[in-house]
């Protein structure tokens, strides 16, 4: 149920952006861009944490993020990105008959991507995809809760740092200096994959 209106919300949100923008575009004046457009922001938003080495564990939380970005031509830019997807825990993880662990996990991404953006006739909105790398930081602890099948290792903790391809699309309406941007990211990784829907506010200078 929660998942259903988690993706219920974000849809709606995507499409009152976009028709916010519509309304926006048609009575507000459009602005010289800064011609080097440098720009910072910050979102938060809902994020999926995943450890594949815990039974494809994956749990919703509150993530965040920090950027800077550069827009030096209409159709190209370029981001550094910081995202905390969260820091979830699950209780009796079941990862084999009869052996269930207390699990927590943490997925942080440093991220430096190139941003594409496509022609529209709105000139106040902005569709854009982006991809690069990011140095994705993955971390769990997992308690064993079945003592007779615990064994050795009741309790076990990873901690591993990978350099993965990045990726997101998304939507931004612009007033004047100011920006909101609707996005989805997500790092691809062997030992799970972090995403997240998120909203922002950037300042352009």
């Amino acid at each position: 149920m929660r998942d259903r209106f988690s993706r219920f919300a974000w849809r709606n949100g995507w499409i009152g952006l976009l028709a916010g923008a519509a309304m926006i575009a048609t009575c507000a004046p459009a602005r010289a861009d800064d011609p080097l457009g440098v720009y910072i922001g910050g979102g938060v938003g809902e994020a999926h944490v995943r450890n594949d080495n815990v039974s494809g564990f994956v749990e919703n939380h509150t993530g965040w993020k920090a950027l800077l970005g550069v827009r030096p031509i209409p159709f190209l830019g370029a981001e550094f990105e910081y995202a905390d997807f969260g820091h979830p825990g699950a209780t009796g993880v079941v990862v084999a008959p009869g052996l269930a662990y207390n699990v927590d996990a943490s997925q942080k991404a440093e991220s430096v991507f190139g941003l594409l953006y496509f022609p529209l006739p709105v000139p106040l909105l902005d569709l854009y995809a982006k991809v690069g790398m990011s140095r994705l930081q993955s971390e769990s602890n997992a308690s064993c809760v079945t003592p007779l099948t615990c064994g050795a290792n009741p309790t076990v903790h990873t901690d591993s740092s990978q350099t993965r391809v990045g990726y997101g699309v998304g939507a931004q309406v612009k007033i004047l200096a100011f920006a909101v941007r609707a996005e989805y990211e997500r790092v691809d990784s062997s030992g799970g994959s972090p995403d997240m829907y998120s909203l922002s506010a950037l300042w352009n200078f």
